[in-house]
């Protein structure tokens, strides 16, 4: 009697242990990812979270969309306060550097292949690369990547300018004015912060010395960069709305902006003139673009060790060369590994969409921000600077030493 009450035991054990298995196995890992996409972006993002459930039927990846970049940093930072951040998010390298100092985020640079990571552009490797207790690691990485590129009217050119000078040139040659109005500008100038870095870069000015304890934003750089817009501004649009809307309306023959934005030059010019992206006229020293854009990153407080290895299989999928062309051609943000660049199926796409040529080109020489956990101030701090000469307010050397000596005073370690 009692051997067979051991062996009834014994079988409602291995039974329990059998459902408790089969709950594990069927149980659903969930990742929450906080992002700020829209529209097409979103349907893309959405597609491609699919697209990897499909293939990973043991995880639930649930978007979340948080607002604009604005409110998604907000509820980041307050998320991360209360200990309950998501298990991923959209970030820029500002807020990162915040997220680090709360010790907040798991490095990704060990849980990818080193071929993935030699595939990712240097200037994007730069940017997700962080000094952490003393040593560099590739924290975050990059998600939605935009380069600034040359919009320009087909109709009034067949070659757009490949240097300042003949941007200078071109601009004021293609100038209509009839009476008092000016009815066609040879370009457009929107006073924001990346506008007028992407010339000072191209003068080869640095914003700050290499210990970050210095602004250099006055140097000879900065006074030659604004002095030259200050030359194209007779010949230009200047508003402070995106230039897509009088750009399409042929208002404006050409303008600088990021290629994020084709998709509203394609509508704006749709029935009313050609249009096409170019390489950035070249500056004195270089024609390099600002890449700009958002990364990912995976938070390891208020997440379990399950949870984080999910996200980074998601991570490795996105940065995969399908996953990455498919981003790239739903949402006209850039393909962030060269080989996905260079791939027969990219330059297929790009045969059909020759705006995208630029685009491909800028990424790949690109340059972006250095790191500095106060770049939202500081940037804000350029931009009036910038404002003020475009607005004849300041001289190009008074605003750009009133903004550096700011900057150093109130948001540089010294």
């Amino acid at each position: 009697m009692l051997k067979k009450g051991l062996i009834l035991l014994l079988a409602v054990a291995l039974l329990g242990l059998f459902a408790v298995n089969t709950v594990a196995a069927t149980k659903k890992v969930e990742v929450t990812f906080w992002h700020a996409m829209t529209r097409a972006n979103l349907d893309t993002l959405t597609a491609l979270a699919n697209e990897f459930m499909a293939d990973h039927p043991n995880i639930q990846i649930n978007l979340a969309y948080q607002g604009g970049y604005g409110d998604l940093s907000t509820k980041l930072l307050a998320a991360i306060m209360a200990g309950n951040p998501p298990v991923m998010a959209q970030m820029y390298e500002d807020w990162t550097m915040k997220f680090l100092e709360a010790d907040a985020l798991m490095p990704l640079g060990d849980q990818l292949s080193p071929a993935t990571i030699v595939d990712i552009p240097q200037s994007l490797i730069e940017s997700n690369t962080y000094l952490v207790n003393g040593k560099k690691a590739l924290m975050t990485v990059p998600f939605n990547k935009s380069a600034m590129v040359l919009f320009y009217n087909t109709d009034l050119m067949k070659q757009p300018p490949k240097t300042w000078d003949e941007l200078l040139q071109v601009s004021k040659d293609l100038t209509v004015v009839k009476g008092d109005t000016t009815v066609q500008y040879g370009f457009g100038i929107r006073p924001y912060t990346e506008f007028f870095i992407q010339f000072f870069h191209q003068a080869g000015g640095k914003i700050f010395n290499e210990d970050m304890t210095k602004c250099l934003i006055n140097s000879e750089a900065g006074i030659q960069a604004m002095n030259y817009l200050l030359q194209l501004k007779p010949y230009s649009l200047y508003q402070s709305a995106y230039l897509s809307d009088p750009f399409g309306a042929g208002k404006v023959a050409m303008y600088i902006g990021s290629s994020a934005g084709i998709t509203f030059v394609a509508s704006a010019s749709k029935g009313k003139h050609g249009w096409m992206t170019a390489d950035l006229p070249a500056g004195s020293i270089n024609g390099e673009s600002m890449i700009q854009g958002t990364n990912i990153g995976v938070f390891k407080i208020g997440t379990t060790q399950v949870q984080r290895a999910a996200a980074v299989e998601f991570v490795r999928f996105l940065l995969s060369q399908k996953a990455t062309i498919e981003w790239a051609e739903g949402t006209g943000y850039l393909p962030v590994l060269k080989s996905a660049a260079a791939s027969d199926a990219w330059q297929k796409y790009v045969a059909t969409h020759p705006d995208r040529k630029a685009t491909t080109n800028m990424i790949l020489k690109g340059f972006v921000y250095p790191h500095q956990a106060n770049m939202y101030n500081i940037r804000s701090e350029i931009e009036t600077a910038f404002e003020q000469v475009m607005l004849g307010k300041a001289t190009p050397k008074a605003a750009l030493d009133a903004a550096a000596q700011k900057i150093d005073s109130e948001y540089l370690s010294h």
